[in-house]
């Protein structure tokens, strides 16, 4: 599913859905690129990493809830603590799901080196904008996170011919029906 926005992003929504944001299909350079962000997704759908997030964040509530007797302000103190926890284990789901996007998009044929063109360009045009600690992000660190995609991708096959070579790019995205 497209959703008309500026965002730059996608995401795996329960159920195997990959939304893609408008603003991820304009910042795409090629379909390698693409491919590699769908592949990503698709990883985070394969490994069942959001329907698990969200019953472990379920799960951690009533538990909470019965420890401290639902008393509001302990709870809300402890389910801070809670989420610093799931953002390290977001970090790690992201960090698995790109492994296995490279493992996906080598054994389809498809360059891999997409997925880390993508990242290259998201850094080149965020180079003004606020980094956060990595203890406060979901993502890995965008620089560490090319420095995995380069040794990963380093001897990767290259496929002998490109996705969609006789069409241009720009053209295509844009055909992409927006919600």
């Amino acid at each position: 599913m497209v959703v008309n926005s500026t965002s730059v992003n996608a995401l795996a929504a329960p159920g195997g859905t990959v939304v893609i944001y408008r603003g991820l299909l304009e910042k795409t350079n090629t379909p390698e690129e693409l491919a590699g962000v769908l592949a990503h997704e698709m990883q985070h759908i394969l490994q069942r990493h959001t329907t698990r997030a969200i019953l472990q964040q379920v799960s951690m509530k009533i538990l909470l809830a019965a420890a401290v007797g639902d008393a509001r302000g302990l709870s809300y103190g402890l389910e801070g603590a809670q989420t610093l926890g799931m953002l390290r284990y977001n970090r790690q789901k992201e960090e698995e799901a790109d492994r296995g996007a490279i493992q996906l998009l080598i054994a389809s044929g498809i360059d891999p080196r997409g997925l880390l063109s993508f990242f290259e360009t998201v850094q080149r045009e965020n180079k003004s904008s606020l980094k956060l600690p990595s203890y406060l992000s979901t993502h890995p660190d965008l620089e560490e996170r090319i420095q995995r995609l380069e040794i990963l991708t380093a001897n990767a096959p290259i496929p002998a011919r490109r996705l969609l070579p006789d069409y241009n790019w720009k053209d295509l995205y844009n055909i992409c029906p927006a919600q």
